[in-house]
């Protein structure tokens, strides 16, 4: 009875090991899916070393198949995860914009900022991030422990916004992919969220009246928080699924269960050349990044100077502070909006497209009814600012769509950083389109919205596109396979840690 224990126990996972492939290279034209656990997923690892596999298996398998329980784990998912992800989109965001509050504060004149150097100081937020976003993805993936790398960056970029208001000169300043866009607009929201709850609190700021300056007390207050909830991820946050304290390991094995037809993984602290060198070569994720660098561009301007655009439409700073929260809840609508449908529809790009249009009215209007910095419509303006933020929810689609369409972790982490350069480069030449020797009507800067979002909407057809083609290519590979074959690579395929150019059951999403 002991040995058909251990027999049994040894064989719980077994269709999910893809060492033990019958399929050859001769067979199907896809590489050879993991030599040992550590070419595979950290998934794998996990329920192929536990000691009691056929126990958790049975009891993990039974949690799937009671919706109840199911319904319970998925919801358990969401509050350990959604609420520390939102909180630190919320800050991030907060955090990146608190010079666009504080410009129209007094922090322009208190420390002597001239011609362009706002645009300057806008830009260098950037360089910063762009100089350490390949470092700091390769760091994440070899150390492992995420939540805890994450929350220490959080607390050290808290503590050094709320040195800002010392500063007196220029120089010192577990889802499925259907269930993807849904979930991330669940955290992109907070940036709108943001531009509601920073507009009032820095307009009550604005009101105080001593020798420490408003802009000052907001960067302290701003700093604070966010090193609290830095605080926060460090406690609580899982790493990943496998490392969930506060799951029971039948409830880690349903969760990966769930996920298995994603065919992306988890998790792999090993550096992969190959899918490095993948990532570099692969057309799809270059036409991501040009769509993220059009996105960004108009971003690095809007970001920064709509507080500053709202005093050139002929309100008062204090006003100004206060009118641009009524935009944070057109882009709270937006956002739900766009993930709510893009899951619904099954469709990224379609519903992308719509929220870039309203912006690009927005430019449009504010070119028209401000051409040389005299405002002849003071309403029609303040409607094109509430407008201009929509395509923040397309941008929100974007790296969803991003997500659910690559596997294999080294080749997402390389995708990532490019993605997250790209957005740097963009948000650098955004912040310098607005130039000083054309205030009030910054002219180059609202030209360059309207300019990159259209150009972004061809990029994103031609993303869809590429995408519909390679569902093709996959689908003839699988069409030379039986369908013992096609059950047998299915089940090793989805966590091997493969990418997905190499996984015919990899489905691209559009």
């Amino acid at each position: 009875m002991d040995g058909q224990n251990e027999k049994s126990n040894k064989n719980a996972f077994a269709s999910l090991d893809p060492r033990k492939l019958s399929l050859t290279e001769q067979d199907v034209d896809v590489a050879p899916v993991a030599n040992t656990l550590e070419d595979a997923d950290e998934a794998l690892a996990f329920l192929e070393n536990h000691p009691h596999k056929t126990a958790i298996a049975e009891e993990g398998a039974a949690l799937l198949e009671d919706p109840v329980r199911l319904k319970r784990l998925v919801r358990k998912i969401d509050f350990m995860i959604v609420p520390l992800l939102a909180a630190t989109y919320f800050l991030q965001f907060l955090d990146k914009t608190t010079l666009n509050y504080t410009a129209v504060m007094g922090l322009r004149t208190d420390t002597h900022l001239v011609g362009q150097d706002y645009s300057n100081l806008s830009m260098l937020f950037y360089i910063g991030f762009l100089v350490s976003e390949f470092p700091t993805q390769y760091i994440a993936q070899h150390i492992g422990r995420i939540s805890k790398y994450l929350g220490v960056n959080i607390m050290i970029w808290g503590l050094i916004l709320g040195c800002h208001a010392a500063c007196t000169t220029y120089a010192g300043l577990a889802v499925k992919k259907e269930e993807q866009g849904r979930r991330v607009s669940y955290f992109y929201v907070c940036n709108s969220l943001t531009q509601i709850f920073g507009g009032c609190v820095a307009y009550g700021v604005s009101f105080t009246h001593n020798n420490f300056a408003s802009w000052r007390i907001f960067y302290i207050a701003i700093g604070a928080l966010t090193m609290i909830v830095g605080l926060m991820v460090v406690i609580f946050l899982p790493d990943s699924v496998t490392r969930a304290q506060r799951f029971t390991d039948a409830e880690k094995v349903a969760a990966l269960l769930r996920v298995k037809d994603n065919q992306s993984g988890t998790q792999n602290r090993k550096v992969k050349g190959k899918q490095i060198l993948e990532a570099l070569r692969d057309m799809r994720i270059w036409l991501i990044c040009l769509c993220t660098l059009l996105s960004s561009i108009p971003n690095g301007g809007i970001s920064n100077f709509s507080s500053i655009l709202l005093t050139t439409f002929g309100y008062t700073s204090q006003q100004a502070l206060i009118l641009f929260a009524p935009s944070g809840a057109v882009g709270v609508v937006f956002v739900l909006l766009t993930g709510y449908l893009s899951d619904k529809w099954h469709d990224r790009s379609s519903v992308m497209l719509i929220c870039i249009l309203p912006t690009i009215l927005a430019a449009a209007l504010m070119i028209g009814l401000d051409p040389n910095g005299v405002p002849q419509n003071k309403a029609g303006l303040l409607a094109a600012s509430y407008l201009s933020g929509t395509f923040g929810a397309a941008f929100m689609l974007l790296l969803a769509w991003n997500a659910s369409n690559i596997a294999g972790h080294s080749k997402k982490v390389t995708a990532n950083a490019l993605t997250l350069v790209s957005f740097c480069v963009g948000n650098i030449i955004g912040a310098e389109t607005f130039r000083q020797d054309q205030a009030p009507g910054y002219i180059s800067g609202k030209a360059s919205i309207l300019g990159t979002l259209a150009a972004l909407c061809f990029v994103v057809m031609a993303l869809r596109l590429y995408n519909d083609h390679l569902n093709r290519v996959n689908k003839r590979v699988l069409d030379g396979l039986d369908e013992d074959q096609r059950g047998e690579l299915r089940e090793k395929m989805a966590f091997a840690d493969q990418t997905d150019r190499k996984n015919p059951f990899f489905v691209y999403t559009h």
